[in-house]
């Protein structure tokens, strides 16, 4: 006999796939959204082969990893942020604690990682060989390319050489990446968790959408769960995780409101790609992308699935 309840299910991101079977086997087991959340992202982040988020995402610009994580619970709308926090391999397992056992949303760089201590977070060296040559690689190239002199604060002075703007251009179309994972547990209730490294070569401090509850991350019960990967700044703008729930709030179709939101980065006029998850409180999916010739995609599975299913999403040009 039914019991009327949902069936559980999480999905994520393309570099999500290979992880979801970890959360997945909480749901099975009659486990939280949060915690099937939680527990496939933070696979993501201690993956090394992921040059976008946690151990072996590309350091900022002065050779060190920041990484930002986002955790919302849809139930409660209760949120947990952390920014530009080093040092701890599982910035999504921090961005929980605080969601649990603080009074604030979002914390960065040191008050992070002061919180991630007291908390007993796992600490960790982020840096991969593969991080390294990436690295190094940019450093010779500012001594031997732009003139940069060695034996001064090549920092200083590689930033006054630069036309930032279009430095940072390059770097949003060439090296970015973020995982979203997103499940509705046997409860019907939902969650989303995002976490990265950011683009790679950033400037130091510098904050995306991934922390940012609204633009990269949005959850609630009621409607859906929506996030973000791309260039950050343009979600930022946007809102564009909170926009998706509005436009489904509304009365749009899936498809629809991730194509209406994708249109409003393209009406941004700017540089820099970007793209979608959402799923509503029915269980529907779909993924959504700006970028030509991208080919969309996100990965399912529920309590049933014994593999990742692929999904295909929709490409959404720009107008002409």
């Amino acid at each position: 006999m039914s019991t009327g309840k949902p069936r559980a299910f999480i999905l994520g991101t393309r570099n999500a796939g290979e992880f979801l079977h970890a959360g997945a086997r909480i749901l099975s087991d009659g486990g939280t959204a949060l915690d099937a959340v939680e527990a496939s992202t933070r696979l993501v982040e201690s993956s090394p082969g992921d040059s976008s988020v946690g151990v072996g995402g590309i350091a900022n610009f002065l050779g060190v990893q920041e990484l930002d994580a986002s955790l919302m619970c849809g139930r409660t709308l209760r949120t947990g942020a952390v920014g530009a926090i080093k040092g701890f391999i599982h910035p999504i397992s921090v961005a929980r604690k605080l969601m649990e056992e603080a009074p604030h949303g979002l914390l960065v760089a040191e008050g992070a990682e002061n919180f991630a201590r007291v908390m007993g977070c796992e600490a960790g060296d982020l840096e991969t060989e593969e991080s390294k040559k990436v690295y190094t690689a940019f450093v010779q190239d500012a001594f031997e390319h732009a003139g940069i002199d060695e034996s001064q604060s090549w920092v200083l002075d590689y930033v006054r050489s630069q036309n930032l703007r279009e430095w940072y251009t390059r770097l949003a179309v060439e090296h970015h990446g973020t995982v979203n994972v997103q499940a509705m547990d046997a409860d019907g209730n939902m969650a989303c968790a995002v976490s990265t490294s950011g683009t790679a070569l950033k400037f130091p401090g510098r904050l995306g959408d991934s922390a940012i509850i609204g633009a990269g991350n949005y959850c609630d019960n009621r409607v859906g769960a929506a996030a973000c990967t791309g260039r950050g700044e343009l979600s930022i703008r946007n809102s564009t995780a909170r926009t998706l729930i509005h436009y489904l709030a509304e009365g749009s179709g899936i498809e629809a409101a991730a194509v209406r939101a994708m249109q409003d980065i393209h009406a941004l006029n700017s540089f820099g790609g970007m793209n979608c998850l959402v799923m509503d409180a029915a269980g529907n999916t779909m993924s959504a992308t700006t970028v030509t010739g991208r080919e969309s995609i996100h990965w399912y599975m529920d309590t049933t699935s014994n593999e990742p299913e692929k999904r295909i999403g929709i490409n959404v040009p720009k107008p002409q």
